[in-house]
Order: C-alpha cells, then sequence, then structure tokens
C-alpha cells in the first residue's frame, strides 16, 4: 500500500466537500491498487460511527419524536434542503487519527461481521433478524452476528437492496459514510459509491427517514434536516453540490440487478462506465472526456459484456475495443 495516501481528498469525500475534478483524482486513486478500495471502507465505517451514538437513550427519544412528527406529514412535499459544510481540514485530522487506531489497534474481538463482494460478484445475506440483503458488486456490509441493542444497525459502503423485517420496538439503521437511513420495515435500495457524486436511497415498499451526517459532531438530528420517502420516491444526496432532493421514479429500476439485470435509463456514459466495470470486473475507459455526458439507455439481462457493448455499438454513436485487461469505448460521441 502506498505510505502516503491522498488523506486531503479522501476528507473531502467523507465530508462531502469534494469538487468533481478531485472527484476523479479519488477514483483513479482508488483503482490503482486493490488495497485502496479496503483502506477507503475502512475510514467511511470510522466516519460514520464517529457523530454522536444513535444508541443513547437521549438520542433515541429524540429521533422517536421526530418520527411520529415525520409520518403525520408523510404527504407533504418537501423542499430541496442544503447541508452545511464540514471544515475538511478537520476531517483530515480525524482520518489521520483513526488510521493510526486501525494500524496500531487492528482487529478487535467485538468486530462485527463483514461481507466484501470485489467487482463482478453479487451475493444475497440474510440477518438474525429475518431480514434480507442483496450486496451488489464492489460493496461491503457490516453487521453484527446477532442483534441485541436497541437498534439493529449495519454499515455498508457501495450497494445494497434491503429487505427488512418488520419489528416496531427495534429501528433498523443502514449507517453510510454520509448520513443514514432508518426504517421499522420495508424494502428500499441504498447507492452510495466511493467516489460517486451522489448518495441515492430508493423506497419499494413502506417508508424511509434518510439522515443526511450532521455538518458538526455535537450536532444532533433535527426535523429540517430528515427527508421522508415513501414507495417510488428517490431521495438524492448531492456531495458536490451539498443538497438534498426528492424525485418520483419506478422504484423497482432500481432493484433490476438482483434479478442480474442492468438496466440504463438516459444514463450518462461516465455512469455507464462506472457501473459495467463493477458488475464484470473488467477496468473500463472512455477514449475521450466529452463522451462522459452522453446518454444512454438499454436493458440487459445475464449477457456477457462483448454482447451488452455489441449492443451498445449498434447505436452507430459509440464502438469499443475489448481485451483481456480492459474495456475501451470510443466513437463520435452525442455532439
Amino acid at each position: 500500500m502506498d505510505e502516503s495516501p491522498p488523506w486531503e481528498l479522501l476528507a473531502k469525500v467523507l465530508a462531502g466537500e469534494v469538487s468533481p475534478t478531485e472527484q476523479q483524482q479519488v477514483t483513479d486513486w482508488l483503482a490503482q491498487n486493490p488495497e485502496h478500495p479496503a483502506l477507503f471502507a475502512k475510514l467511511q465505517a470510522a466516519w460514520t460511527s464517529n457523530p454522536t451514538p444513535a444508541s443513547s437513550s437521549e438520542t433515541e427519544a429524540a429521533f422517536s419524536n421526530l418520527w411520529s412528527r415525520l409520518d403525520a406529514e408523510a404527504q407533504t412535499a418537501r423542499p430541496v434542503r442544503r447541508l452545511g459544510w464540514v471544515r475538511w481540514a478537520a476531517a483530515v485530522a480525524l482520518l489521520l487519527g483513526t488510521w493510526a487506531i486501525w494500524q496500531s489497534v487492528g482487529t478487535s474481538p467485538d468486530e462485527p461481521l463483514a461481507k466484501v463482494n470485489p467487482k463482478g460478484e453479487r451475493s444475497v445475506l440474510k440477518l438474525s433478524d429475518g431480514s434480507t440483503v442483496w450486496l451488489n458488486a464492489d460493496s461491503r456490509l457490516e453487521f453484527p452476528e446477532t442483534f441485541s441493542d436497541s437498534i439493529r444497525e449495519v454499515r455498508l459502503v457501495g450497494e445494497a437492496f434491503f429487505k427488512v423485517a418488520h419489528n416496531p420496538h427495534q429501528p433498523f439503521v443502514v449507517r453510510l459514510a454520509t448520513g443514514s437511513v432508518r426504517v421499522l420495515g420495508t424494502s428500499f435500495n441504498i447507492r452510495s459509491y466511493p467516489g460517486d457524486s451522489t448518495v441515492e436511497t430508493t423506497v419499494l415498499t413502506g417508508k424511509v427517514a434518510f439522515v443526511p451526517k450532521s455538518p458538526r459532531s455535537n450536532q444532533r438530528v433535527s426535523q429540517k434536516d430528515t427527508v421522508l420517502v415513501l414507495p417510488n420516491s428517490r431521495v438524492i444526496q448531492s456531495l458536490v453540490r451539498a443538497e438534498v432532493r426528492q424525485q418520483p421514479v419506478v422504484a423497482v429500476l432500481s432493484t433490476a440487478w438482483t434479478d442480474d439485470r442492468i438496466e440504463f435509463r438516459d444514463t450518462p456514459l461516465g455512469e455507464v462506465a462506472k457501473t459495467l466495470e463493477r458488475w464484470y470486473g473488467t477496468p473500463v475507459v472512455l477514449a475521450r472526456a466529452d463522451l462522459a455526458p452522453c446518454t444512454l439507455t438499454g436493458s440487459f439481462r445475464r449477457q456477457s459484456l462483448r454482447e451488452v457493448m455489441d449492443v451498445i455499438a449498434l447505436t452507430r454513436v459509440f464502438d469499443y475495443e475489448l481485451s483481456g485487461e480492459r474495456l475501451l469505448i470510443k466513437g463520435r460521441g452525442c455532439q
């Protein structure tokens, strides 16, 4: 592993203060060494667990009151909300301290179980409470062997679809690097990959409370920062503009991957490239930067990477070269 990871850039990604250029630098760094994503996953887990503890009785009581108020407003349109900035210099100090602890202490006897999927691999997990989790490629889920606290808590890096067993006495919480998702019993999809410019939570059934990470470690959850998401809705957290917005969607499209399907709907080619790389485990490169915003629509199920690219090439807009080492997407683009 490199001796000097880009701490400042990593901190900016976690704090939601990264520019598109800096995001690309982090993405390039993650791809340089197979150990880099593992390091970043550990830092994300530490960053997620840093705010005020969710298991304290005071915090739980406050959230219970908040949940009741949100439930009463379930049908109310929620405006775009801007999140406060986090000073990346402080985040750097936190990350450096966190990594020093990881290096010196190592794993703890109480460390949760972890399922890690490399690129090209997907899996299904059954949790101790009866909940089922579909874990996508290039993703990591941490979970306890048994849920024994007042909340059922897991940590996610990447993408997963959850079918949560209903338990009104023990809420289910998914911790992310940039916030958390809290439910009682429902089904929803979360997409939260390192280096991506957005975090997305899509609800199929039930309701979900999306809680963006507080800009200050001592700041409590407030109603104005929390978004209630209902079925066939998606909440998008922009890490570039530091805002949260909600939009209607066809929710089942977000879970197509659990049925071995890839769905693109006016998807920018830059995002298509990331999806194909994670799905097939083959590095994907765009021949020109101006190809990235070109959009693509298509549906693929259990097809090889070459078969997918053959179909895409029929558009006569894109062409490709596929070798054993990488996929190069080229063409005249969308100009």
